[in-house]
């Protein structure tokens, strides 16, 4: 499929919606945005099982005909779509190449298939890329002009945005920092190689080396059924956060683990593309400063002062609804 030009549409009237598929594909979340980025209506349908593509969008579907209903397009038609998606994206040509936990996308052609369905252009992109766009636009990043944006959660995932635009690379892959190597020897990641961030400083990778850990220390088993009311398999990344506060030797090992890995890949990221700010987001984020005060500490060790002295390191400020408002600002590009 040949690249669209989407164009500007010079709209001052109409609708956006926009889709966060996440990369599990078992959560979608879809909204209606107004010409300024307004969310007017949303709805959620997370699931209990990993569904295939076909189901997915049948779900969708029924989403977007729920918030996007004749009755709420009251100002206007609908203009454009953006989709956000958990998974490596040509956004050039429209198509999802692969999601690495889930069935079913590889080689998808998803910008087509919205086209098609609703008449109207449709921007996809990888969920880093539009959660960084919509953290300069609206969130954290306002004012800069050279971001990285840092999704830590199931998986790990970059945006990279310079002068207001997304960087994708000549094979729009730029930005997959959770496949950096950083660790020799490592654990396996989803993608099938070893050593790479994601398999150590994902939600996922931390919660499972604690409890994996957890097996040999009596008290750390007693401290997690404590925290989690004795159902260790659900700790979270914060719980364990809080342990390693406490004391706990196997959470202060994990936290110090996320500390090393993660400034490793920071740092080395620094000292490549010097940005001006970057933006922490997903889940392992919402930890706050007992995560970011250290990292700050850890990338001044290792990087060049003249590289760490303008650089500033936050929290992401759209926090849960990064994906979705990206999916909505990447539909309002140039309108």
């Amino acid at each position: 499929m040949a690249q669209r030009n989407t164009g500007k549409l010079l709209a001052t009237q109409g609708y956006v919606v926009g889709i966060e598929i996440s990369g599990s594909g078992s959560r979608q979340s879809v909204a209606l945005a107004d010409l300024n980025g307004t969310i007017l209506r949303r709805t959620r349908r997370p699931l209990e099982y990993v569904p295939d593509a076909a189901t997915v969008l049948t779900i969708i579907d029924e989403m977007i005909a729920e918030v996007a209903s004749p009755e709420q397009l009251k100002e206007g038609r609908l203009l454009r779509i953006g989709v956000a998606i958990g998974g490596l994206v040509d956004a050039a040509q429209g198509i999802v190449r692969t999601l690495h936990h889930a069935h079913g996308w590889d080689n998808y052609p998803l910008q087509d298939y919205f086209e098609k369905k609703f008449a109207v252009p449709c921007i996809i992109d990888n969920n880093a890329n539009a959660a960084a766009l919509a953290e300069v636009q609206y969130g954290s990043g306002k004012g800069e002009r050279n971001v990285l944006y840092v999704g830590l959660g199931r998986g790990i995932g970059g945006g990279l945005v310079v002068n207001g635009h997304i960087y994708h690379g000549s094979s729009c892959t730029a930005g997959e920092i959770g496949h950096l190597f950083v660790k020799e020897d490592g654990p396996r990641c989803s993608c099938g190689k070893t050593g790479h961030l994601e398999a150590i400083v994902s939600a996922q990778a931390i919660v499972r080396t604690m409890i994996g850990l957890s097996v040999e220390h009596p008290e750390t088993e007693a401290a997690l059924r404590r925290v989690t009311g004795a159902r260790a398999e659900r700790v979270t990344v914060l719980q364990i956060f809080q342990l390693a506060a406490e004391g706990d030797v196997v959470a202060l090992h994990v936290v110090n683990e996320i500390y090393t890995y993660l400034g490793i890949a920071l740092a080395n990221i620094v000292h490549l593309i010097n940005p001006g700010m970057i933006i922490l987001g997903g889940s392992v984020a919402q930890v706050g400063a007992p995560l970011l005060e250290p990292l700050r500490k850890r990338l001044q060790e290792l990087c060049l002062p003249a590289a760490f002295e303008a650089l500033h390191i936050v929290q992401s400020s759209l926090g849960s609804e990064a994906d979705l408002m990206g999916a909505v600002t990447l539909a309002l590009q140039d309108m």
